[in-house]
Formats: structure tokens, C-alpha cells, sequence
């Protein structure tokens, strides 16, 4: 009761007054700084995160198809540049690419894709034991065709072969392999203007195959036969022979007489007809000069930079159609292809035989093809008599030269 009647400042004087303690410290600069932490680590995340928008991976397109391949390099903002070349995946598909996949490149760089051209190259059987042939053959994704030719070799090697080795082919195309029958050839004699065919094919142990033909020679002459003469065949082999009929018209053009001292004969000399250039561009280069010389026409092969396979015929002149007497020159440029080897001289092999011609070309670096060609010449009979390209022409290394033998044929 006293302390209620007391005054409110006695009261105030009475009461006990808590101690303060001391003002609390200060810590705002480690905000500060924890502040400026989180601002420069976003500054570098904005900065590498941004700088990965102007890179892109490579992606993995092996095994698609080109156009396929090239949609999805684009979609990762990157240029795709096709090539083609020779592969064992079917054509059209991309069975390489570089730079590989997982490289990170700028965008707008550009990945190579290779793309299949669906062609083998024929790899080389001869001399080989038919067997041992044919699975090299089926090894690289080609069939053999088997004939079989008179020879001095052993029974079963292979001879020759068409198309030649480092030819390039599609898969599955046909080789024909000239296997030795083991037997020892006969040559055929020459019978054309012989009245006694029969009996001197006969007497070789040769089948002739008599054939009547209109001609202006007397009946009964002999005036063809095939195989032509000097070709090697088995003992008995046909032959055919051509006998006239003595109905055919005049084949000469030109009549000369020539006198000598002790008689005066009469000749004929007779024009072969012109004969027709076919298409060869589009071809590879061993048909199409096949094609060339069977005609009796003479290829000139002048290899020529282009984005076409290596060893396609991209050109001729003449064009196709125009007439050419027999003997004449028919220019086929070929491709190089997009990424030829570094040019080569090409040494001079005619006059040579063929396996020693061959051994020379394959030793300077290049691939070979082998064409028959008649010749009235015996002693360049299985010889080369020319070579295209010609000796000294710079070529790409690894490029075809084709050689041409001589056949006798009377």
C-alpha cells in the first residue's frame, strides 16, 4: 500500500536495471563478397555455355545412305562433301567420313563423307591353279567363268583373264578365265586360196567345218577361215573354212596391172568398207577400247582431270556414228577421277612380250590390260605392238595402260 501511495519517480529510483552488453559486430563484407562470387561465376557460365553454340560434333553417318548421311551432318549446322570411290558396301552408301564422328568442329566447317561406288577392282589370278583362282575371285566379291584353251602350261593355270586384273568392276560381274587344258596346241595352218583345206587341217588332227559362201572367187576356193591362221588351238578343235561359191559379187575397187619381164599379171586390190565409231563414253576404258579395236579402229587414250570414276570414258572424238576407214584413230579421254596419284612416266614396252611388257608396266606402278590385235607381221606375233598411252605420257600412277599383241593371222 505504502509503494502505490508513493510517488512514480520513487518507484522508478527503486527499480534494478539490467546490464547492456556490448553493440553486435559487424559482418556485412563477407555478403559483399559472397556477392560478387555468384556474379563472376555466372559471368563464366554465360560465357563457355555461349561459346559452345558456335561448335558442333561430329555425327557418326557410316552406313547411310548419301542423301540420308548429308540431312543429318546439316542438321548439326556442318557442310557435307561427297566423294565417291571404291568400296566393298553397296552403292550409295557412306562407308567413311572425315574428319570422324565426335570431332567437334566450328559450325559451317565441312565433313568429307565417302560415298560407295558399288566397284571392285579385279584383283589379278593369273598363273594361279584354277582353284586357288577362282576363291581369290569370290574372295573379292566376283564369279569366275572358266574356258578352256590349249597350251604348253600345266593342266589348270590360268592364262589369262577378262577383265583384266586392276580393272574395276561392279560386285558380282563374271571373270572369264583361259585355264590350260594341259594339251599341247596345234597351230592352225593358213588355208585361205588352198584347195587342199581339208586335208591339211585334217592331217593336224583339226575338225574343218565347211561353210558356202557368195563370193566372186572361183567355186570351191577358200576364201575364210577361223580361227585365223598362226591361232593356237586344242587338237581337234573346228576350223571353220568359207568356200566359195563363185556367185557373190565383185569386191574390187581398183584394178593395176603390173608387167614384168617374163609374164604380165593382173591384181586386185580390194578397200575394206568404212566402218561405223560406236558410243564408247560412259564405258569403262578396257570395253570400250575392246570395242574400238574389234572394228579395226585405233584408240588414243588421253587421261583428263573429272569429278567421274577413275578410268571411266568421259569423252571421244570422233562422236559415235561418224564413218572412219579401218586403221583410223578414235581419241577416248578418260578420267583420272577426283583424287588422282601423282603423275608418272609410262616406259615404252612394245616390242616386248606380253609377260615381260606386263612385269614392266605393274614394276612402274601402274595397272594393265590386255588387247589381241592381227597382224600379217609373223615375227611380231605375241608381241606388243602398241601401247596406250604411249611411252613417255605422264599419267597418274596407278592409272591403266593397255597393250595390244600381235596375232598372226596370215
Amino acid at each position: 500500500m505504502v509503494r502505490r501511495l508513493l510517488p512514480s519517480a520513487a518507484v522508478a529510483e527503486e527499480e534494478v536495471a539490467e546490464p547492456v552488453g556490448p553493440p553486435p559486430e559487424r559482418y556485412w563484407w563477407l555478403w559483399l563478397l559472397l556477392l560478387l562470387l555468384l556474379v563472376a561465376g555466372g559471368l563464366l557460365a554465360w560465357y563457355f555455355l555461349s561459346r559452345d553454340d558456335d561448335k558442333a560434333v561430329v555425327p557418326n553417318v557410316i552406313g547411310l545412305r548419301e542423301q540420308q548421311a548429308q540431312i543429318r551432318i546439316q542438321d548439326r549446322g556442318l557442310e557435307a562433301l561427297s566423294r565417291s570411290a571404291q568400296s566393298d558396301r553397296p552403292t550409295g552408301f557412306v562407308f567413311a567420313e572425315k574428319p570422324g564422328a565426335g570431332t567437334q568442329l566450328g559450325k559451317g566447317q565441312t565433313v568429307t563423307i565417302f560415298v560407295s561406288s558399288g566397284r571392285l577392282a579385279v584383283p589379278d589370278v593369273t598363273a594361279l591353279p584354277l582353284a586357288d583362282a577362282e576363291q581369290k575371285l569370290q574372295a573379292g566379291g566376283f564369279k569366275a567363268e572358266v574356258k578352256r584353251v590349249a597350251s604348253s602350261k600345266p593342266k589348270g593355270v590360268v592364262l589369262e583373264q577378262d577383265p583384266a586384273a586392276g580393272v574395276t568392276a561392279v560386285r558380282g560381274t563374271t571373270v572369264t578365265l583361259s585355264v590350260s587344258s594341259g594339251a599341247k596346241p596345234v597351230v592352225v595352218p593358213r588355208v585361205v586360196g588352198q584347195g587342199a583345206a581339208v586335208q591339211a587341217l585334217t592331217a593336224l588332227g583339226l575338225k574343218p567345218v565347211l561353210q558356202n559362201v557368195p563370193s566372186d572367187q572361183p567355186a570351191g576356193t577358200v576364201v575364210g577361215q577361223k580361227p585365223p591362221a598362226g591361232k593356237e588351238v586344242d587338237k581337234g578343235a573346228e576350223v571353220t573354212v568359207n568356200v566359195s561359191t563363185g556367185t557373190g559379187p565383185p569386191t574390187t575397187t581398183t584394178t593395176t596391172t603390173a608387167t614384168t619381164t617374163t609374164a604380165t599379171t593382173t591384181g586386185t586390190t580390194t578397200t575394206a568398207a568404212p566402218v561405223r565409231v560406236p558410243r564408247v563414253v560412259g564405258l569403262a576404258q578396257t570395253p570400250a577400247l575392246r570395242r574400238l579395236n574389234v572394228l579395226g579402229l585405233r584408240p588414243t587414250v588421253v587421261y583428263v582431270r573429272s569429278s567421274q570414276p577413275a578410268n571411266r570414258v568421259v569423252s571421244q572424238s570422233p562422236k559415235s556414228g561418224t564413218s572412219l576407214r579401218p586403221g583410223a584413230r578414235v581419241r577416248v579421254n578418260v578420267s583420272t577421277g577426283p583424287n588422282p596419284q601423282p603423275n608418272a612416266a609410262v616406259p615404252n614396252v612394245v616390242g616386248q612380250d606380253q609377260a615381260t611388257a606386263a612385269q614392266t608396266l605393274r614394276d612402274a606402278g601402274f595397272k594393265v590390260a590386255v588387247l589381241n590385235r592381227p597382224t600379217a607381221d609373223q615375227s611380231k606375233d605375241g608381241l606388243v605392238v602398241e601401247q596406250q598411252p604411249r611411252a613417255t605420257s605422264n599419267i597418274p600412277a596407278g592409272s591403266q595402260v593397255t597393250i595390244f599383241i600381235g596375232r598372226f593371222s596370215g
